[in-house]
């Protein structure tokens, strides 16, 4: 019952979500106290948009302030990936004065995020940072108590696999009614309900049970699926010996929410690979014979490359799915490149770096209507 307390009490403490809200405002927050001797500063230091909705799009202001009897000019501009902020590069901030910094960063998938925006200001060696945070959340949120008895949003079964079997609190922070439709795309088994005589509920006990073995069987995520149209799939990470990632990309999420795909119709979804500089993504590539990929556009945003790409099922697929998008990247010279990348070695023994392909899989999961 303690747990059950514990479990209900972190899903209810989340912010509310609404679907149709207006955009989501930033509370702003300070950062490391600087000298008296900076006579050009940012303010605020950061902004916390709080929980917010996947694939929203996150809009704060800062200001530059010349503390200087001088103008100063705003040298450079460094977004970090998924921030951008309008042009200021050459503006210039007035002597006593301040300079608008208007910064926009769009988050998709579920997790905690942020970025930042450096400004470089002339006479001034330390760049100006502006921070942007969030917490990528659905309406629906699904907890798993941990080996301690915490609710995680994860199923912690790395040090016993025995905990791939158990139960997932599901709840929704609005307090609206919903159903659970299916669980790793099996019909839903929830404790002390009946669907077909008791009316929707919002929140459940919801059991779930994972293969834990052979290895590859093991699934990096618990699948669970709704009927809320914002909030139609939710994912946890299975976190376990055999469902270790490490792709030879530095892509931002390891799985994306493709959504719903209408049968015979196809969708498309976004993807992060950061520190590209200026190597490119080649193509993308399904592992799954019953879909096919393709790469239709990628842009360059500060050093990450932001791909967009179509996801169709073959026909005859119905139902969730969770497939694995393979993507593969070249050089400024159109070709392959590898990456070199440290491993942990064990204690006493040297570190170790194995070079990896420029290729990652990627998780991408959805279903199909």
């Amino acid at each position: 019952m303690l747990r059950l307390t514990l479990l209900l009490a972190a899903l209810a403490a989340s912010p509310l979500i609404a679907g149709e809200a207006a955009p989501p405002a930033g509370r702003p927050y300070q950062g490391p106290a600087l000298p008296a001797s900076v006579e050009v500063l940012g303010t605020p230091y950061g902004l916390d948009f709080g929980v917010v909705p996947p694939h929203s799009t996150l809009e704060g202001k800062f200001m530059l302030v010349n503390r200087s009897g001088k103008a100063r000019k705003v040298l450079h501009t460094v977004p970090s990936c998924q921030c951008t902020t309008l042009e200021i590069t050459g503006k210039e901030i007035p002597a006593g004065g301040t300079l608008e910094v208007p910064v926009r960063m769009k988050v998709s998938s579920t997790g905690r995020k942020s970025a930042n925006v450096k400004v470089l200001v002339e006479n001034q060696d330390a760049p100006i940072t502006f921070e942007m945070k969030a917490e990528v959340a659905y309406a629906i949120r699904a907890l798993v108590p941990d080996a301690k008895g915490n609710p995680q949003p994860y199923v912690d079964a790395a040090e016993d696999p025995s905990r791939l079997k158990g139960l997932a609190w599901v709840r929704s922070t609005d307090n609206a009614p919903f159903s659970v439709r299916s669980v790793q795309g099996q019909p839903a088994r929830i404790r002390n309900f009946d669907p077909a005589k008791d009316p929707p509920r919002a929140e459940y006990e919801v059991e779930f049970e994972l293969p834990g073995e052979p290895c590859e069987q093991v699934p990096k995520y618990l699948l669970i699926e709704t009927d809320r149209s914002d909030a139609r799939l939710i994912d946890l990470r299975v976190r376990h010996a055999c469902t270790r990632i490490l792709p030879g990309l530095d892509i931002a999420e390891f799985r994306t929410n493709a959504g719903v795909l209408p049968v015979g119709g196809s969708g498309t979804f976004e993807i992060e690979v950061k520190k590209m500089a200026s190597n490119r993504l080649a193509s993308a590539q399904s592992l799954d014979p019953r879909f096919t990929a393709e790469l239709v556009e990628q842009r360059a945003d500060g050093s990450s490359v932001m791909a967009v790409v179509k996801l169709t099922p073959a026909p005859g697929v119905r139902g969730v799915f969770m497939v694995p998008v393979r993507l593969a990247a070249v050089d400024a010279q159109g070709r392959p490149y590898q990456i070199q990348r440290p491993e942990p070695a064990s204690p006493g023994a040297p570190p170790r770096v194995v070079t990896l392909p420029s290729t990652a899989d990627l998780l991408v999961y959805g279903v199909v209507e």
